[in-house]
């Protein structure tokens, strides 16, 4: 077990009317060594946990040299597979509910007024993810393109809703339960960033994650629409799952960045904990 302990000790004399400004002066500066020691103890430490601790992933998961794009491929879906749960003491967040940032779809005012809101939704599927192909990860990673494509069996989002609509003959004021299956999804990633220096070390920073996404069929449900007219809801539901492709096309230029920043910001704390030499070998 590691203990840290100073120790601050005065002889009679030396609280006495007669201490001198100088030994007062040494005093101080044992104090300060003291915590300086401290401070260094304390920093060798929890780099020695996180060095274990990362150590003991890359045990299960192969390194791979800068820019073996085939070893780099077969790594990253063996981390997948095994760590879909993260790992906190080297920044890698669960990814197999990822909390999704309040999106608004829709809000249009005039006389045919809708307001439709996404909230408090998690997005489920990533751990069944598979990477077919990566580019860029080179050495200077800012000097290539980076880009990642996935294959994903299905994309769930669920989460609550709000919904305010007026119309001609229509009024409607609800929220509910949302449920969101995306299935066989491809989606392909366009990556920037820049490397970071941090005591001697190089880290990645992302700053743009852009995704493009096909999928095979998108199938919605919002329950309690109309709370008064169950029937109307069920219709509703009906039209939209039948008209799935032309929503989507109207509405990820809206659902897309939501996601993208949510995903970001897990990728960051990762690649901002494991410096980017570290993920690599040595060339």
């Amino acid at each position: 077990m590691l203990r840290f302990s100073i120790v601050l000790s005065f002889s009679a004399s030396e609280t006495g009317s007669d201490k001198s400004s100088k030994d007062q002066y040494y005093q101080v500066k044992r104090i300060e060594s003291v915590l300086c020691l401290n401070k260094l103890l304390l920093f060798a430490y929890f780099g020695k946990v996180f060095f274990t601790l990362w150590s003991y992933v890359t045990k299960d998961i192969k390194k791979c040299r800068f820019g073996n794009h085939p070893c780099i491929i077969n790594s990253t879906n063996e981390l997948i597979r095994r760590y879909s749960k993260g790992i906190a003491e080297v920044g890698l967040e669960p990814f197999d509910n990822i909390k999704i940032e309040d999106i608004t779809l829709i809000n249009s005012p005039g006389p045919i007024y809708i307001y439709y809101k996404l909230i408090d939704q998690f997005l489920k599927g990533f751990e069944n993810a598979t990477v077919t192909n990566i580019t860029g990860f080179e050495q200077n990673p800012e000097l290539s393109h980076m880009e990642i494509n996935l294959k994903i069996p299905r994309l769930v989002l669920q989460g609550s809703y709000e919904l305010q609509g007026r119309g001609l003959i229509v009024y409607t004021n609800a929220s509910g339960l949302t449920h969101s299956d995306l299935q066989n999804v491809r989606v392909s990633c366009s990556i920037k960033g820049f490397i970071e220096y941090r005591n001697n070390k190089r880290y990645l920073k992302i700053y743009d994650l852009v995704p493009h996404i096909e999928m095979d069929r998108w199938i919605l449900w919002a329950d309690n629409l109309y709370k008064e007219n169950t029937d109307l809801t069920v219709i509703l539901n009906r039209v939209v799952n039948e008209n799935w492709l032309e929503l989507w096309n109207e509405i990820q230029p809206t659902t897309l960045p939501a996601y993208s920043r949510s995903i970001l910001k897990i990728i960051n704390k990762f690649v901002q904990t494991v410096s980017y030499d570290d993920m690599f070998l040595s060339n």
